[in-house]
């Protein structure tokens, strides 16, 4: 019985729906309506075990499978609130905007695409974090995001926590998300050399990863 099942260890909701990326496989419609009704008891498992999972979604071949089902059965709000709420277009005056969980989980699959590396697809996931709490109307130019970069970068931090994110791994996201729209911004205008400089500068070791994420976007 599945309800027994994920009651007994509410982290088998979790791995169900990853095995279904990693595995390539369809689960069960009762099973999933369980993981639903059974979502609930996620509270009770450790952040080191329910971010473990969310890591090893990220190494998937296409990790947009699992982030889906996460939201189809309502486990994404538990165990990342912060991605949950992306999701819908607002529009005013005939002026929509991207559903930024979709594009989000496009970049989190072309950067899978374009590398193994975890942290690469980590800072995808997280890149555009600040969207939702920073977007305005504004009459003449539609809707805005400004400064999400910033603000994504200090969520991170709190997210971090949470989740019980090495250090290590926390500055790469705070940084990858602070320099993520920098060298997009870039390209689209005349720019002098010093410029380039900055952005290499601050990226630092990170320049090549910051290019896979850019490419991702």
């Amino acid at each position: 019985n599945a309800d027994d099942t994920f009651k007994e260890d509410p982290l088998r909701m979790l791995r169900a729906i990853r095995f279904s990326a990693q595995l390539n496989f369809k689960i069960e419609n009762e099973t999933l309506k369980a993981i639903e009704r059974q979502r609930k008891r996620l509270n009770i498992i450790s952040w080191e075990r329910i971010t473990e999972e969310i890591i090893k979604i990220l190494k998937t071949e296409k990790p947009s499978i699992s982030f889906y089902l996460l939201k189809e059965t309502g486990l994404l709000q538990y165990i990342f609130p912060e991605l949950d709420v992306m999701s819908g277009v607002e529009i005013i005056d005939k002026k929509g905007h991207k559903d930024v969980f979709i594009h989000t989980l496009q970049v989190v699959d072309n950067a899978a695409e374009l590398t193994d590396k975890m942290e690469i697809r980590f800072s995808a996931l997280v890149h555009d974090i600040a969207k939702p709490p920073t977007k305005r109307f504004d009459k003449d130019k539609g809707w805005t995001y400004h400064g999400h970069e910033i603000v994504g970068m200090k969520m991170i931090k709190t997210i971090a926590k949470r989740m019980k994110l090495s250090n290590t791994l926390r500055d790469y996201l705070m940084q990858m998300t602070k320099l993520h729209l920098r060298p997009i911004a870039l390209a689209k205008k005349e720019i002098t050399d010093s410029a380039i400089r900055r952005v290499m500068f601050e990226a630092g070791d990170f320049i090549d990863d910051l290019m896979v994420l850019c490419r991702s976007d």
